[in-house]
C-alpha cells in the first residue's frame, strides 16, 4: 500500500497529491496522511466523490486516510456524491461571490446591491446551481450576515453553497460559518471545468 505524506501542506496540495497518487496507481489502495481537519475533510470529499471507500485513523495530530476501491455499486456511489463533493454535478451555473460589496464604488451601496442581488436570485426559483464565496465574500456565509435568509432559500432549492476554507482561515471566520460547506481551490477549479457557465460577482 502506497503512502502519500501531506503533513505540513496546505490545501489544495493534499487533494492534488492524493489525486495524482490515485491516477498513477489506478485503483490500488493508498494512505494519505494529513495533519489538519480541513485537509482531512477535503481529501475525504474528493475520494468519496470518485467512488472510493475511505477509512480514517488518527494518531496524535495526524490523520491516516486509507482510500481503496471496494467496487462500489450505485447504491453506495450516489449517496457519497450527494454528501461529499457534488457541486459540479448539481447544475449548469456557478456563481462566484468574491466580495461583500457588489461592484465598485460606494461601500454602503455595494453591500445593499449584494443583498438585493442574492434576494432576487433566491426569488427566481431556479434550482440546483452552485454558489461559492471567496476572499471578502466569505463574510456573507457567516453568522450575522445580512444575506443568510436568501442563502437559506437557495439551499432549500437544492443549491450547493460553499466557502473557501483558506479565506475563512485568513479572516478568522472558520468558527462562524453559518451555512454551506467548506471547499478548497482544487474543488473550485474542478467545478469551473464542469459547469456550463461561471458568473463572477
Amino acid at each position: 500500500m502506497r503512502i502519500v505524506d501531506n503533513r505540513g501542506l496546505s490545501c489544495p496540495e493534499p487533494v492534488i497529491n492524493t489525486k495524482r497518487a490515485l491516477d498513477e496507481g489506478g485503483r490500488e489502495p493508498i494512505v494519505s496522511i494529513v495533519d489538519s481537519e480541513a485537509a482531512k475533510n477535503n481529501v475525504l470529499k474528493f475520494a468519496r466523490s470518485q467512488g472510493f471507500r475511505t477509512d480514517v485513523r488518527q494518531e496524535g495530530t495526524a490523520f491516516f486516510i486509507t482510500i481503496g476501491d471496494a467496487g462500489m455499486g450505485i447504491g453506495d456511489v450516489v449517496p457519497a456524491l450527494a454528501e461529499s463533493a457534488p457541486i459540479a454535478l448539481l447544475g449548469p451555473a456557478l456563481y462566484l461571490i468574491t466580495a461583500e460589496e457588489f461592484g465598485r464604488g460606494a461601500e454602503e451601496l455595494g453591500r445593499a446591491l449584494t443583498k438585493t442581488f442574492l434576494y432576487a436570485l433566491a426569488e427566481t426559483g431556479e434550482k440546483f446551481n452552485s454558489i461559492v464565496f471567496l476572499n471578502g465574500g466569505a463574510h456573507l456565509t457567516c453568522a450575522d450576515s445580512p444575506v443568510l435568509g436568501s442563502l437559506q432559500k437557495l439551499q432549500s432549492h437544492g443549491w450547493n453553497i460553499a466557502t473557501c476554507g483558506a479565506c475563512l482561515d485568513f479572516y478568522s471566520l472558520k468558527d462562524k460559518l453559518a451555512i454551506g460547506e467548506v471547499t478548497n481551490m482544487y474543488s473550485i477549479v474542478e467545478l469551473m471545468r464542469n459547469v456550463a457557465k461561471v458568473i463572477s460577482i
